[in-house]
């Protein structure tokens, strides 16, 4: 009796076959492709796994068991894409979709639950999706309160939007569950950002008292259209504490002649111009070489609203030259300091400003 070879047990296999020895070069490609998008060799999730039916297969076998291990399966599973591609918005999303499909299952296990919807919360965050990585945190806090790491997002996020209170109690919770140097270095910027918060609202709120102390003197104020040289240092109008309060402004002397200011920090509203001014000649000015320029023969001229020059009354106060010119007073008053008896001033100055004739 003739033994029986191996193709003899298997159907559909001729009697003549001959196996090759060697494929062809297209045998071989189609066979490497096979083997390199196969479920047991594959080293990533692709793109469109709609089109690889096998590892859709694998990936739904998962859903054949108790809400706890599908969860947990899940988490695993959306845990290692955010570990190899959790930079890339596609990976991301497909992440953030296995994480809620994972929470759907609504296992019941607390640290679980707090689990999954605080990796979600990461992704919410690294996409700038700040309200719904907080809304996020809250519920794996709701989860597991011993959990640190969704206070941390939590305050993060808050951060982000600016709401620097509750970030701060946020960090201050879970610097109670750990001293963790990133949660202490992160409760450092907020308190930075708080004190910088605080600082403004009681600049804005002297800002808001000062334009109501003006509106009623009568005074306008605005924005000022030149900029000081930073070696004035200059103090903005402000309200010294009196009862009632009096405005106190910085006034930029220029003389138009030589070219020179000088910058007088604090000016009050009761006080008269030239005694402002008198200071300045106690001593002969040091670019005036023909020492023409003195307080009884000077003018002062001060530019109005529309751009024209007025000449003002140096034995006026402050609030009456506020008050009396159609001018705004700025964050400080600019007036020129010139001599009539002066060739510029005879020459050049009305030429150079217009100036109105004398009030």
């Amino acid at each position: 009796m003739q033994a029986m070879g191996l193709f003899d047990f298997l159907d559909g296999i001729p009697d003549d076959y001959v196996p090759k020895q060697r494929m062809t070069p297209e045998e071989t490609e189609e066979a490497f492709t096979y083997l390199k998008n196969h479920p047991l060799f594959i080293d990533h999730i692709p793109e469109d796994i709609e089109n690889y039916p096998e590892l859709l297969a694998l990936q739904n076998l998962q859903y054949d068991d108790t809400p706890v291990n599908i969860a947990t399966a899940l988490l695993k599973n959306a845990n290692e894409i955010m570990k190899k591609d959790g930079d890339k918005k596609y990976f991301q999303k497909k992440a953030y979709e296995i994480y809620t499909d994972a929470i759907e299952q609504d296992c019941g296990e607390k640290e679980l639950m707090a689990k999954l919807f605080s990796n979600r919360a990461l992704i919410s965050y690294k996409q700038k999706n700040y309200k719904c990585a907080i809304q996020d945190c809250k519920w794996a806090i709701e989860n597991d309160p011993k959990f640190i790491k969704p206070y941390f997002r939590c305050a993060q996020s808050l951060y982000q939007i600016l709401h620097f209170t509750e970030a701060l109690k946020f960090c201050n919770l879970a610097l109670e569950i750990s001293k963790e140097k990133e949660i202490e270095e992160l409760k450092k910027l907020i308190l930075q950002q708080i004190e910088k918060q605080e600082k403004k609202n009681e600049e804005e709120k002297k800002l808001q008292q000062l334009y109501a102390i003006c509106n009623q003197k009568g005074i306008r104020m605005g924005p000022s259209k030149i900029s000081l040289p930073p070696e004035y240092q200059p103090q903005k109008i402000s309200l010294e504490q009196a009862n009632p309060p009096i405005l106190t402004v910085p006034m930029l002397v220029t003389y138009p002649e030589f070219r020179q200011r000088d910058f007088i920090q604090y000016c009050s509203e009761q006080t008269k111009l030239y005694q402002i001014l008198a200071p300045l000649f106690q001593t002969p000015l040091p670019w005036d070489q023909d020492q023409q320029y003195n307080l009884n023969k000077i003018e002062c001229y001060i530019e109005l609203d529309d751009g024209n020059y007025a000449k003002l009354n140096i034995k006026a106060k402050m609030l009456s030259i506020m008050q009396g010119y159609k001018v705004t007073v700025k964050e400080f008053i600019e007036i020129l300091l010139v001599c009539p008896d002066t060739n510029y001033y005879k020459k050049q100055f009305r030429s150079e400003y217009h100036v109105l004739n004398d009030q």
